[in-house]
């Protein structure tokens, strides 16, 4: 069966809104960074000791904003050195000598006695860090991140330098690449925080199904930068698929409730929710939980099929554990479900398997092979497994009753079988379709090998 499984992207699943930047002209990489030519003063009353980062735009014409308060040890001083940063002066940046917009980071420390300034981030690295922040500014990453990767060569433990890598690995939509380096850099500098969760959250989502456990791990690395509905729907699918279902149902359930509460939020973003958490329920065996999940989901996409093929796929897998168990009637009840769920082709599969069932019963009941046959012929006579066992039954009957017009049936059903079998790649079915017509064909054939 041809399950559906949409696994969207984090960025296509839930909306993440990036950090505005002040935008660049694309340029050739000669960047000079901006910097402080005078240094203000402030007014406000200071309350000891401490450092307050203070980020400010610095403008091509020379202009200034003070945008935040970044990072403080000491909220009592945040006044006073956003008074120091708003009556600094500075130089604007260049990129190939001409100015252009600049983010500077100065932090001011108050001791006891005196205050000192120094830059952060931004505004405090090399010459190789500020061009790969032009660079990137201008939407030149991959030359950004081959100016990444150069340098680390030299300087391996460069956690500024690992942490721009991620950055333009992430706009290159790398997102496992962005999330290891991120890794590498450790703490994740408040300059790069947003993009750092969504390269985790992207890569957790991208790696759910072939690496859970580094999945999970990504996922609460994006959670403990930014507490998103973003960040918890990659860990949900990330717990999902490290068949952590209570977990998983868990966060879901969360991110569901606040998704579905926003009235803002579209469809596709709601389905991929449903999906995942359907998903939880259903491998949890928790199918009360999941039928609210599914009458939801057929509002929101009423063509799409993967709620019922969801809850088919567990019912597969239940009645085929029965059926080895020979617990036959507890798998002929499961099998059943599949039929009544209102799919033909799901029902062609459950009527096919049962069939397969009954006839690996040590007495099988040819008659209700034939009915299974019946039913599955009802819904596809092409059917290469219907048509066998709608030609094992005839065969059956003609053993006990010798009437020709019922061999006959059975090699008709059974040379069709073969036919289509072959058509389809299906091998076992088409060798069985043969032992039977060679039994049939045979001298004193009995109608059974």
């Amino acid at each position: 069966m041809n399950r559906i499984l949409l696994i969207l992207s984090t960025t296509a699943a839930v909306v993440i809104a990036i950090t505005a930047r002040p935008a660049l002209a694309a340029c050739g990489g000669n960047v000079v960074a901006a910097s402080v030519v005078t240094q203000g003063k402030y007014s406000a009353p200071i309350s000891g000791t401490g450092t307050v980062e203070v980020q400010v735009q610095v403008n091509p014409d020379g202009s200034h904003i003070v945008t935040k308060i970044y990072r403080s040890t000491n909220h009592g001083d945040d006044e006073a050195a956003r008074q120091i940063a708003e009556s600094s002066t500075y130089r604007p940046a260049t990129c190939d000598g001409k100015p252009i917009a600049w983010f500077l980071h100065p932090s001011y420390h108050f001791g006891s006695s005196a205050v000192s300034a120094s830059g952060v981030g931004e505004s405090a690295g090399s010459s190789t860090v500020a061009r790969i922040q032009s660079l990137i500014r201008a939407g030149q990453y991959d030359t950004a991140k081959s100016l990444a990767l150069s340098a680390l060569s030299s300087d391996p433990n460069n956690q500024e330098l690992q942490q721009l890598e991620g950055v333009a690995e992430f706009y290159l939509h790398d997102y496992t690449d962005a999330a290891e380096a991120f890794s590498r850099a450790g703490t994740v500098h408040k300059i790069y925080a947003t993009v750092a969760a969504q390269a985790y959250a992207s890569a957790a989502v991208s790696l759910s199904s072939t690496d859970p456990a580094q999945a999970v791990d990504y996922a609460q690395r994006a959670y403990a930068l930014d507490h998103s509905n973003n960040s918890k729907y990659a860990l949900g699918v990330a717990q999902l698929g490290d068949k952590q279902y209570s977990a998983a149902i868990a966060t879901l359930e969360s991110v569901h409730a606040a998704v579905f509460g926003d009235t803002h939020s579209d469809v596709d973003t709601r389905y991929a929710i449903d999906q995942h958490l359907l998903m939880a329920y259903v491998q949890s065996g928790n199918l009360d939980g999941a039928q609210p999940l599914i009458s939801e989901m057929r509002r929101l996409e009423p063509s799409n099929e993967f709620p019922t093929e969801e809850v088919a796929a567990l019912y597969i897998q239940q009645g085929d554990a029965a059926k080895d168990a020979k617990n036959y009637d507890q798998a002929l009840t499961l099998y059943e479900k599949i039929a009544d769920l209102g799919e033909s082709k799901l029902a062609l599969i459950a009527y096919d398997r049962i069939a397969l069932m009954l006839g690996s019963e040590t007495v099988p009941n040819i008659a209700s092979i034939k009915s299974y046959a019946d039913k599955a012929l009802a819904i596809d006579a092409n059917d290469p497994q219907a048509n066998f066992w709608e030609g094992y039954a005839y065969a059956g009957e003609y053993g006990s009753t010798h009437n020709v017009s019922l061999k006959q049936q059975a090699l008709t059903y059974l040379g069709k079988a073969d036919t289509l079998a072959k058509a389809a790649g299906e091998q076992s079915v088409a060798q069985n379709a043969e032992k039977f017509i060679n039994a049939l064909n045979a001298p004193q054939g009995g109608g059974t090998p």
